[in-house]
């Protein structure tokens, strides 16, 4: 669930609000009330995401029974699409965005909660809820810090662009740390009376050979204690409280009154309308969908085959922290180069990276002695997914210049959709066929934006 700095249209549709609107926000913070509302948001994000994150790579482990936890994650992803269409828009305009961003976050609560009592009747509904508060902030989060990096770019008499950029990177900086503490702390966790061991009986049916509805697959992976069950729940829980706390105390409401309320049947066909008969956003279609395939794949089968099962569950959230450093580092590395090279090199390097990854993981079978070629491979899922969906984000803006938000609108919900496939078959199929079909999307993929890259300037 991440956004890009991309996917919002500075430009309003009404170009006449747009004074207007930062004036309302000027007007109602200082210099330094906007730099303490950023660092508020920032913090706050930081917080709720380490314990998403975390508790996210964990289910296909934790709840792995029947595929309660894929499925969850897959229910998720399914209602996040359709309210992203049919009910958040009607929303933002009549909310204000502190309060729905605040809202939005007590619905992830209501989801790491479940981990306390992890049964269909608890995780279904909290995946339901979480799916619609999820939409809503995706929504909510991004224009407040729009709307408060107009106003400082009216007060400091800079341009809105660079400090919409700048207020963006600040706080994306900070969601992308929630990689590191959450997982951490779910390492220590676990690492405590951690009685897992490595079984040679075992190494056969983990990494490629593993399949979540055989019964020995589900026995490989030992399961923590119901202490470290609860610490952890708790943990993720109250962390979340605490960001929301903050939110309501610290974190300034503002509006810009703009009284418009967005229709959803008529974004929604609007969306429709430019997927059918747009040929550019066809040939991006394969490339929208993997996005959210692959990165289903890490959270649901990576985290299961290749490192609860050969090595424990202690050990999922170090793997995923060199994952998260490894994507930030080369995040930065290729903003930098991408005025040299151009997008579609990156995404071909991207995609033969991310080719080598699945050919290594169906070749590769996880032995006792070799634990650290887990980290390795995490490393290069992070190479990879740096290049490969903030490049898909950036050709959606490149060439959808006229109807920039309802392209963007069309690739939120092809990846949401593609997440969901993901999760979904996650407890139906074994690991090597899931990798069959990934490198299928991804050598699609990889023909279609060929085809692009005669436009790019």
């Amino acid at each position: 669930m991440e956004i890009n700095v991309e996917n919002l249209d500075l430009k309003s549709e009404e170009e006449k609000n747009t004074s207007d609107d930062k004036i309302v926000v000027s007007n109602k913070m200082s210099h330094a009330i906007i730099l303490k509302n950023l660092f508020i948001v920032s913090f706050a994000c930081m917080l709720q995401f380490s314990a998403y994150h975390s508790f996210a790579n964990l289910q296909s482990t934790l709840n792995k029974e029947d595929g309660l936890g894929t499925t969850g994650l897959a229910l998720l992803f399914g209602v996040m699409v359709l309210t992203s269409l049919f009910l958040a828009p009607i929303s933002m305009g009549r909310i204000s965005t502190k309060w729905i961003m605040t809202w939005s976050m007590c619905t992830y609560i209501i989801y790491t909660a479940t981990g306390f009592y992890p049964t269909w009747y608890t995780v279904i509904p909290a995946s339901v809820i979480i799916g619609i508060g999820a939409a809503h902030f995706w929504l909510a989060m991004p224009a407040y810090v729009i709307d408060i990096a107009k106003g400082y770019a009216q007060i400091t008499g800079t341009v809105d662009q660079d400090r919409v950029t700048f207020f963006f990177g600040i706080v994306f900086a900070a969601i992308y740390t929630s990689n590191i503490w959450g997982n951490l702390f779910s390492s220590m966790v676990f690492r405590q009376d951690s009685t897992n061991e490595t079984l040679e009986s075992k190494d056969i049916h983990c990494g490629p050979s593993y399949c979540p509805f055989r019964k020995y697959n589900i026995s490989a992976i030992v399961p923590p204690s119901q202490t470290q069950v609860y610490t952890f729940t708790g943990f993720c829980s109250g962390i979340t409280a605490f960001a929301i706390l903050l939110m309501i105390v610290f974190l300034t409401n503002i509006s810009t009154d703009s009284g418009k309320s967005h229709s959803a049947c008529r974004q929604s066909r609007m969306v429709a309308t430019h997927m059918f008969r747009s040929r550019d956003q066809q040939l991006l279609f394969c490339s929208s969908i993997f996005s959210g395939l692959a990165s289903g794949f890490l959270i649901g089968d990576f985290t299961s085959a290749y490192i609860s099962c050969p090595y424990g569950i202690q050990n999922v959230g170090f793997v995923m922290i060199t994952l998260g450093v490894s994507q930030s580092i080369f995040s930065v590395v290729y903003g930098k180069i991408n005025q040299y090279i151009g997008h579609i090199a990156i995404f071909t390097f991207g995609s033969v990276a991310q080719a080598s990854f699945y050919i290594t993981l169906l070749l590769w079978h996880p032995l006792p002695n070799q634990s650290f070629i887990v980290h390795v491979l995490a490393a290069i899922a992070g190479i990879s997914g740096a290049a490969i969906e903030p490049v898909i984000t950036a050709l959606h803006n490149l060439y959808f210049v006229e109807n920039r938000d309802i392209a963007l609108s069309s690739f939120r919900l092809l990846n949401s959709i593609g997440w969901a496939i993901s999760f979904g078959y996650s407890n139906w199929l074994c690991s090597n066929v899931k990798m069959y079909i990934l490198i299928g999307v991804l050598l699609t993929s990889l023909a279609t934006n060929s085809n692009l890259s005669r436009c790019e300037t």
